[in-house]
């Protein structure tokens, strides 16, 4: 069952189906809740211009390029572009020159009666990324799980990787204390900005999750994925499992979380191409043609 709602002057909408109800947003196309048996599981806050005034885009769509791109730049068939630097001389998450998909108005529309899409036009020089693109996520709610499905289309050769930003809690205060295993076989080494320096590094000490086991400190590394079911997280009563066809994973245990959350009440778990890719010959393509058809899909399974 679907019902819209208003949000302020924006579009939302309740999907239930089973024990999960999903609320979204036309801002930003942002998850606003997500309750299991009336449970609330996600952070999110009550009004827009707290998600406004949020720097650690709680629940939203982030694009066009989930992560970081490092000095703000890549070179694409010969043409050097010059993108949005929104951290320490970076991009992080398609930049925020104007707004960021984040605070931006998607056009929502109940597509059936347990999903939701969220078009958005995004015009050719976005933050500096080339190719005019119309994008939609679909929001499919299933009785044990979260369905998110991107696609979008370029009139120009560009780089493109959506992803949803959303922090789960699982109904604890402070997810250090949870356990989680991610399906990878390494993880990105990285500088002091967060950038990767191509190498790939082993499933060891610290970052050795290949079997679940307890958070204990902060993380915000990204995972290189052995398969789709690409990591599971047990808090309390609950188990999150996440699917996606993205090759990579972010885990981020919220330490700057901002809003009134305290650091580490939520984490994210972002499906991605690897950071900085375009500037990464040795990491798998990410490159979408023009013409060609961007699809990926990711799936939050709560029991």
């Amino acid at each position: 069952m679907v019902r819209e709602e208003s949000f302020f002057g924006y579009k939302s909408f309740v999907i239930e189906n089973g024990a999960i109800s999903l609320r979204v947003s036309e801002y930003g196309a942002t998850m606003l809740s997500l309750r299991l048996n009336g449970e609330e599981q996600m952070l999110g806050f009550s009004t827009p211009e707290a998600y406004e005034n949020s720097t650690a885009f709680i629940g939203a769509i982030v694009g066009r390029w989930a992560n970081r791109i490092g000095g703000a730049a890549f070179c694409l068939n010969g043409q050097k572009y010059t993108l949005c630097a929104n951290e320490k001389g970076n991009t992080l998450h398609g930049g925020d020159e104007g707004k960021a998909w984040n605070k931006r108005r998607w056009d929502g529309k109940i597509e059936s009666d347990n999903a939701v899409s969220f078009t958005l036009f995004s015009p050719d020089g976005d933050n500096g990324f080339p190719g005019a693109m119309t994008v939609r996520v679909l929001y499919t709610v299933l009785p044990d799980r979260v369905r998110l499905d991107f696609s979008g289309v370029s009139d120009k050769d560009t780089f493109f990787c959506p992803t949803s930003h959303a922090y789960f809690s699982l109904g604890e205060d402070d997810i250090l204390g949870a356990s989680i295993r991610i399906n990878a076989f390494g993880h990105l080494k990285v500088d002091d900005a967060l950038i990767p320096t191509g190498q790939i590094l082993p499933m060891e000490g610290a970052f050795d999750f290949s079997s679940l086991r307890t958070i204990g400190r902060d993380y915000d590394d990204c995972f290189c994925l052995k398969g789709e079911e690409a990591c599971t997280v047990q808090a309390g009563k609950r188990k999150l499992t996440l699917y996606t066809d993205y090759p990579a994973l972010q885990f981020y245990t919220g330490k700057y979380l901002d809003g009134g959350f305290a650091a580490n009440a939520g984490f994210a778990i972002e499906p991605q191409f690897y950071p900085d890719t375009p500037n990464q010959p040795g990491f798998p393509d990410a490159m979408l043609k023009a013409g060609e058809r961007f699809e990926k899909y990711l799936e939050f399974v709560i029991e």
